[in-house]
């Protein structure tokens, strides 16, 4: 029992110490960051997404805004491409298309190729002429401001840099449909690093564009208090497809928490609980040895006290 008490001090001692540990510092995310530096060519585009309804036969006029915000003159050229999904993370594609990325065919710019000065600003207005025969549908496509490279006017080689604004849109009449439903939620209960995560995924099976609102709010586990709360945010589920939505807080530490995700999809509105514990796999290892131990030496120290109890009462 002597030995048995000399680990068990040990064993506690260190569970004290590694989470002393843990609560003084979050664990690290698991991510890299680029720290590179650019070439002074700096190109921004605004806004970076666009609502518009479509009449079949008209014309729908809009503009959107290119900067210069770097130190060094540049030629940009703008275009239209189609805009489609590959996967349920949305990693984009701007070549083939379909049916319903017509619209980037429609698009016409009042020029196609811009000088900007640093910190110039040029606004660019564009013509959709919508076809009478447009399918009753969905239609998406990308707008996009490009350097030329006609910006090298040193003998340096200048990386081409492209922003872009998606265009979302809408047919006015005729038979657009918007349905769909919240596919799953992924809440993990055990998450072993930062940043504590919960992923929804919602499924489009209409023939148009709607849009999911979500927010993400930590709780702590006992007392309630509310602890983070992300800003609401907005992602547009394209047509057949399946969109995973993360919410994330990157400041998490070690500890217990309850996780509220409140969710307004095609006019419903929910909320959704879960549990999550944070801690990292080694750190759980030692909370279930020390309870194992605590357990163990509980019992032992009550069987010990049975038996001299037993043996007391023989010998009396």
């Amino acid at each position: 029992m002597k030995y048995f008490g000399s680990w068990l001090k040990v064993l506690l001692l260190c569970g004290v110490f590694a989470a002393a540990c843990s609560l003084a510092a979050p664990i690290p995310p698991a991510y890299a960051a680029d720290n590179s530096s650019g070439d002074n060519v700096q190109l921004t585009l605004s806004p970076t997404s666009v609502h518009v309804d479509l009449r079949p036969g008209a014309a729908k006029t809009g503009e959107f805004k290119v900067v210069n915000s770097g130190s060094r003159p540049f030629t940009a050229k703008v275009y239209a491409a189609p805009y489609r999904v590959t996967d349920e993370d949305y990693n984009p594609a701007f070549t083939g298309g379909g049916a319903q990325t017509q619209i980037s065919r429609w698009i016409k710019f009042s020029q196609n190729e811009y000088v900007l000065e640093p910190n110039q600003v040029v606004t660019i207005r564009y013509t959709i002429n919508v076809p009478r025969d447009i399918p009753a549908a969905g239609q998406y496509a990308a707008i996009f401001a490009e350097t030329t490279g006609d910006e090298d006017r040193g003998g340096t080689v200048i990386t081409k840099k492209r922003v872009g604004m998606i265009v979302y849109g809408k047919t006015e009449g005729g038979n657009t449909r918007q349905s769909g439903e919240l596919a799953s939620i992924d809440t993990p209960w055990w998450q072993q690093q930062v940043p504590l995560t919960a992923k929804l995924r919602a499924k489009n099976s209409g023939n148009t564009d709607f849009t999911v609102k979500s927010k993400l709010i930590v709780k702590d586990f006992f007392s309630g208090a509310t602890i983070h709360q992300t800003a609401e945010t907005e992602h547009a589920v394209l047509p057949s497809t399946t969109r995973a939505i993360p919410l994330e807080w990157d400041g998490a530490r070690v500890g217990l928490y309850n996780v509220e995700l409140r969710i307004d999809m095609l006019g419903n509105s929910q909320t959704i609980q879960r549990t999550v514990l944070l801690m990292p796999a080694w750190m759980f290892a030692v909370v279930i040895i020390l309870v194992l131990t605590l357990v163990g030496g509980v019992t032992y120290a009550l069987v010990k006290k049975l038996r001299a109890k037993k043996k007391k009462i023989r010998l009396g």
